[in-house]
């Protein structure tokens, strides 16, 4: 019995690789993109970079002249608005919006492409009978939009280094 058990956790989980299942957060890095070298992020973008080029295979470059792409963040701006204001007079409806524009380089300071801008907005309702809940849920969408921001980030790399190619 543990035999047939054996064969059949084979067999499912090489079914899973030939079909190109990955887990989640994983991102299919070409070479040059496996080290990584950020200039300029702030702490949040630095964390979730490192993160996802973990969860791919990659890691972030020391210095640049280690680094198949060198990412320098020009601005990076998160605000958050309060959208409407409830009868208590505290905020109802939050909106939150990030800005990053970047450039990247090759490792010898070469541009590979010009200036990218992303802009991510989200809006949520706070609910002021469930502080807590609402203050925690603001955190989770903020990793998201960085997390978004990133892979964003990522796939542009691609593309730049896929244009350079002759």
């Amino acid at each position: 019995m543990k035999k047939i058990r054996k064969i059949v956790l084979i067999v499912v989980l090489g079914m899973l690789t030939a079909c190109g299942y990955h887990l989640r957060g994983t991102i299919a890095l070409p070479a040059a993109l496996k080290s990584l070298y950020l200039f300029g992020a702030s702490g949040a973008l630095h964390a979730e970079t490192k993160a996802v080029l973990k969860a791919s295979d990659g890691k972030l470059a020391i210095s640049p002249n280690d680094a198949g792409v060198v990412v320098k963040v020009l601005k990076e701006d998160f605000r958050r608005r309060v959208l409407s204001v409830g009868s208590t007079g505290k905020s109802s409806e939050v909106e939150l919006n990030y800005y990053l524009r970047f450039q990247f380089y090759d490792s010898k300071e070469n541009p590979l492409q010009e200036e990218q801008t992303i802009e991510i907005s989200r809006e949520f309702f706070n609910d002021q009978t469930a502080i807590l809940a609402k203050e925690n849920e603001e955190n989770m969408i903020q990793s998201e939009i960085y997390r978004q921001a990133v892979r964003m980030m990522m796939a542009r790399a691609q593309a730049a280094i896929e244009n350079q190619k002759p």
